[in-house]
């Protein structure tokens, strides 16, 4: 979730026994996430400070090709290529099973 104001990442905290978001940079606050967000949020629990938030269903927007989980021998998966090692060096490829969620790395 994104400040509409300057587009700095929002942070939940919680105001008595109400969750705002607020941003850590312009001072903007809501006690909704702002529209456009998806999250759905189920439970808010508070650890040595911290507010760790649970969410109900996580949506993926990554495409989907073929791909065999070898977990579950699904033949669809979500695809993502990050950078997890320096620039000159190839990228890793990341799947997610669309069936059973299990992910696995492939480096080049």
């Amino acid at each position: 979730m994104f400040c509409p104001k300057c587009g700095t990442l929002l942070r939940p905290k919680k105001a008595g026994k109400r969750l705002i978001y607020y941003c850590p940079s312009c001072g903007y606050e809501s006690e909704s996430p702002p529209k456009g967000n998806s999250q759905v949020i189920t439970k808010v629990t508070s650890e040595s400070g911290d507010v760790i938030i649970e969410e109900e269903s996580e949506k993926i927007s990554a495409p989907v090709v073929e791909a065999r989980c070898p977990k579950c021998g699904n033949d669809k998966a979500y695809f993502q290529i990050v950078q997890t090692r320096a620039a000159d060096e190839p990228p890793t490829r990341i799947y997610k099973c669309t069936k059973c969620g299990y992910s696995w790395r492939e480096y080049s």
